[in-house]
This record gives C-alpha cells, structure tokens and sequence, in this order.
C-alpha cells in the first residue's frame, strides 16, 4: 500500500517526463506518416524521370516539370529538377546541331508560356537559347544562299530551249540541307526525268538508285506500251506459224538426214539439230513469245517529251520549296529580332 502511494506520488512530482513520452510518440508517428505520404510520391516522380529520359524533347521536358509540380512531397524532387534542367540543355545542343529550328521554337515558347517550365527560365538557359537560335539562323542563311544559286540553275533549264548537261549535272550533285530534306524527292525526279530525255543512263541508274519510291520516280517518265498491248510480250517470229514449236521440225524433236548406208542412201531420223531434240522453239523456248524490245518486258515506254514535261514539273516545285524555305527563315529572322 506504501509502495503504491509512493509510486502515484512520484508521477504527480514528474509530470514533465509523460509529456516528453507524449511528444516522441507524436514525433515518431508524425515521421511515419510523412515518410508514408513521400514513398508515393517519390516512386512516381521516378517513373516520370525515367520515361522523360527517354525522351529529350519539349514535351519530356513539360511532362516531367509538371510531374515535380504534382509530387512536391517526392523525396527526389532536386534529382527531377536537375534532370528537367539538363535534358533543357542537350535538346538545344542537339537541335542547334541539327539545325532544328522548330525544336527551338517549341523551346522558346515554353520558357515563356509554359507555367511549369518557369523554374527553367534562368538566365544561363535564356543565354544558350539566344546563342542557339544565332548560330542556327546564321547556318540557316548560309544554306538559303546555296538554295538561291539552286533555284536560279533550276530556272534555267526550265525556261530554256533545249537541255545543257551541266546545268543538269549542278542539280544531281546538289545536297539539300536539313530544312528542305523533304524536297529530296522531288529533286531525285527531277534529275532522273533529266538523264532520261539526254539519254543519260549511267546518270539515270544512279539517281534513281537514291530514291526512296522508285516506281514513282519511274512514272514520270513512262507511259502503257502500245507496242506489246501492254502486255509486255509479242508474238515469237521464229514459230509464228506454230507457237511454241521448233520450225525446223514442227515439234517433233527429230529430222530426216540422207546418209550412205553400204552403197546406197537412205534416208534416217535423227535429233533435230536446232532445238537439240526438244520439239520447243530455241528462240522463245517453246513459250510462242518473245519480251517487248520497246518496253523490255515492263509494259511501260519510256517517252523523252514526257521525261522533259516530268523534269519541268519537278524543277518548279523545288522551286516553290526553296522560295517557303526563305520565307520561312526571314519569318525567323524577325522573331529573333522582336
């Protein structure tokens, strides 16, 4: 009875101890909680990093900031910034690199509008933007320089008279820059189409060889074979008579010859010597038809004043794309200058 009326009296002397019990009980549930709330967040916000790594652009880039926005409480949110931050730096190496102009216009409008790419727009990233956009325009006019020498040769042979090899040779070994890569094509047919009317075919075989729908290159410079019916194939002169069949022996395989035997000739069978014995015709090999010597079996003719209409064609589109090129980059040039 002493013993616990001591003990009551002893808790009532030291209050302050239970309520340090109480605060680190609290403090300790308070942690796991917090941690709790954090593993979530952090595992998630990691995912996101890892699939924004993959893909070094501005949408991996907006997709990744606005995943930091979402998970404040991640563990790892300074790494997700970093990383934000870096992959912002190399997609404008590699755009500046590639001569990509529309990545760093997408780059630029992000910085300004994109809310979550705020953290982003600091001035060291603002500075690798301008220098960026600087030497990609300076590139950019030095290519549409070499497009204008292009598209005057292009003019040239379009209005004039009659084909000159040389100009047609400036065309085939002109490389388009990145900007205009889409035309290559165009420029393929229209080279191809030139080396088909001068009869060109080391030049044809070669270009042609470079483009990417073969056939479509092809037909500009084609039209059905009336030669063969669009067939491909005519009748075999050698067997016209009998389709198929060796004239010499009609099919039989076998000829007569006159030799001596003992003091008279008579007359013996032996294996016809112009199909060896086989009864087929040796030029058409019993088929009864010989490929087209028009279309060589194709069923298509080539046309040189089609070749040259084809040629034309495609020189005024290259020049259509050359001039949206430069309108392009003075459209750039302003935007840069604002």
């Amino acid at each position: 009875m002493n013993k616990q009326t001591n003990q009551q009296a002893e808790k009532k002397k030291n209050p302050l101890s239970a309520i340090i019990i109480v605060l680190v009980v609290l403090a300790v549930l308070g942690a796991a909680a917090m941690i709790g709330m954090r593993i979530p967040d952090t595992m998630e916000l990691e995912r996101k990093m890892d699939v924004a790594a993959a893909s070094i652009n501005a949408d991996g880039v907006t997709a990744l900031a606005a995943a930091i926005e979402q998970h404040p409480q991640a563990a790892n949110l300074a790494d997700a910034r970093r990383l934000a931050d870096e992959m912002i730096k190399v997609a404008i190496d590699e755009a500046t690199a590639a001569t990509d102009y529309r990545t760093l216009e997408a780059f630029t409008a992000a910085l300004k509008e994109n809310t979550a790419w705020k953290p982003y727009a600091t001035e060291e990233n603002q500075k690798k933007l301008a220098d960026a956009w600087a030497e990609t325009l300076r590139r950019m006019q030095k290519d549409q320089d070499q497009l204008n020498e292009l598209k005057a040769v292009a003019a040239r042979i379009v209005n004039a008279p009659a084909l000159v090899p040389a100009d047609i040779g400036a065309v085939a070994d002109f490389r388009l820059p990145v900007g205009l890569a889409g035309s290559e094509e165009t420029r393929i047919a229209a080279v191809y189409a030139a080396a088909i009317a001068l009869k060109a075919q080391d030049l044809a075989d070669s270009t042609l060889a470079l483009a990417a729908d073969k056939e479509k290159v092809r037909a500009g410079t084609e039209e059905p074979c009336e030669e063969c019916g669009r067939q491909g194939t005519v009748p075999c002169q050698s067997c016209v008579r009998n389709p198929g069949k060796c004239p010499s022996c009609n099919g039989t395989g076998v000829m007569k010859a006159t030799k001596l035997v003992g003091k008279k000739f008579e007359s013996v069978d032996q294996p016809c010597t112009r199909c060896d014995g086989s009864g087929q015709c040796a030029a058409c090999k019993g088929t009864g038809k010989r490929e087209c010597f028009y279309c060589k079996g194709t069923t298509k003719r080539v046309n040189t004043q089609l070749a040259v209409r084809s040629m034309k064609e495609n020189l005024k589109q290259l020049i259509a794309d050359i001039d949206r090129q430069g309108a392009e980059l003075e459209r750039l040039k302003a935007a840069a200058a604002r």
